[in-house]
Parts: C-alpha cells; sequence; structure tokens
C-alpha cells in the first residue's frame, strides 16, 4: 500500500522549493521575514549551499499556517473585489502578499496584509501567525510572558519600514501581528509598538557591515569557521535548537 504520510511530505518539499522560486535572481538580498535571525544562518543562505531539509513533523506544521495565511489572503481579495460588499471603503487601499524591498538595508520580502487609509495618509501592517493554545495563553492569559516575540516584533517592523518606503508615508504608522489560535480558531491582533523599528534597522545596519567585513562571503569554509557564541551568532541561545545548519554545517552553542 501507498504511504499517504510519506506522499505528503514529498507535495511540501516541493511546495517549499516552488516558494524558492519567488527569489530566483535575487539570492543577494536578505529576506525580511528573517529579521533577529543569526548573522551566521544569514551568512549560510547568501551561498550556494542547500539548507538541510526540515523534519517532516515541522513541514506539516509550517504549511498549516501557510493554509491558514491563504484564506486570509483570498477573503481580503474577496473583499477587494466585490463592489457590493458592506465592508468596502474607497478610503482604504488593501495590499496582500506585497512585495517590498528596501535597497540600501539589502532586504526584500512579501508582507502579508498593508492597509493604507488613503484620507488621512496613514499604514497599517499586520503579521498573520498561527499558534497553539498554550503560546496563545502566555500572550493573552492572566499573566501574558511581558517579554514576547523579539524575532517577530523585528521581522514587522521591518516589513512595516519597508512598506512605508514603499507607499512614501512616514507618518501616522501603525503595526500589529494578527494571531491565530490553531486549536480554537480564535484570532486577536497583538499591537506592536514602533520603537522596534529603530531595532530593526540596527539589525540590518549590523548585519550588513558583518557580511562586508568578510573576505568571501560566498566561502562555505570561512563562514563554518565562525565561532558560535560570538556576537550575532546566534541573536538568540535557542535559535540553534531548531536551526537547519546545526550537526551539518555548525556545531552551534
Amino acid at each position: 500500500m501507498i504511504s499517504v504520510e510519506d506522499i505528503y511530505a514529498g507535495f511540501l518539499i516541493r511546495k517549499q522549493e516552488e516558494n524558492r522560486e519567488k527569489y530566483k535572481g535575487l539570492e543577494s538580498y536578505f529576506s525580511a521575514s528573517s529579521a533577529g535571525s543569526c548573522f551566521k544562518k544569514q551568512l549560510y543562505r547568501k551561498t550556494d549551499i542547500k539548507e538541510p531539509p526540515m523534519d517532516d513533523r515541522v513541514m506539516r506544521l509550517l504549511r498549516l499556517g501557510t493554509v491558514v495565511h491563504s484564506d486570509v489572503e483570498s477573503s481580503l481579495k474577496m473583499y477587494m473585489e466585490d463592489p457590493d460588499s458592506s465592508y468596502q471603503s474607497n478610503d482604504i487601499q488593501v495590499f496582500v502578499e506585497h512585495r517590498v524591498t528596501v535597497p540600501e538595508l539589502n532586504i526584500i520580502g512579501h508582507l502579508d496584509i498593508g492597509l493604507v487609509k488613503k484620507e488621512s495618509n496613514a499604514i497599517k501592517v499586520l503579521d498573520l501567525k498561527t499558534c497553539a493554545s498554550y503560546k496563545w495563553r502566555m500572550k493573552f492569559g492572566r499573566k501574558p510572558d511581558p517579554k514576547g516575540n523579539p524575532g517577530y516584533n523585528m521581522q514587522l517592523a521591518t516589513y512595516l519600514y519597508a512598506f512605508s518606503k514603499d507607499q512614501e508615508i512616514t507618518d501616522n504608522l501603525e503595526m500589529a501581528l494578527l494571531w491565530y489560535n490553531k486549536d480554537t480558531s480564535a484570532m486577536r491582533e497583538e499591537y506592536v509598538d514602533n520603537k522596534w523599528m529603530d531595532d530593526a534597522i540596527e539589525y540590518w545596519e549590523e548585519l550588513n557591515d558583518y557580511v562586508d567585513d568578510l573576505e568571501d562571503v560566498n566561502n562555505v569554509e570561512a563562514i563554518n569557521n565562525i565561532e558560535p557564541g560570538t556576537y550575532g551568532v546566534p541573536m538568540e541561545n535557542w535559535e540553534c535548537r531548531y536551526c537547519n545548519f546545526k550537526d551539518i554545517y555548525c556545531k552551534g552553542v
């Protein structure tokens, strides 16, 4: 008999490869969604080496988030295309999976949702995140985690900065993480302070300076020799546990 699990794994690998095609010819750019990541991981992704495959369970987990993203995007496209919708507003322009670039920071990415209110010249960017009930309770329960998720905040701030430049709007900026509880299907916005834009810009400037200081950014051997535990490698110790390059190219911390 056939193994449905194995067939699904092959399907997910193919989908990942199709997604990479969006960035073909743009390998010199950093992905906006990788804001706050380990410098060494960023360097590996700029070389010709293939990123080791994810575990099948992790691929399924990520795919679930992609399916939710796709549904939300479809709903917004329906909203934009239906002139009789009770939610329709001529004053609001909606952008879905919109490509943004910041050449001076060497960044490219596709933001989930961008809203532009034309009358007040205001912008709001939302990034959709799926999570299980435990993380939801840590986020919105009686005793929420005060630290939040710096990585998510930096990603979102990168998109807001890039989108504001894309739309040439520098004031009235707002951003939020849009959470979807995979166990209950509850949805809720989490406001993120604009101060994270300064942190995000500083991160990208430091990463670009780090790259400029290397003699050969495509030299895998030279990247391998970068010692974990030095500045930016990794940014957070927990990164190593989930890194695809660990144990193959890098020993981690």
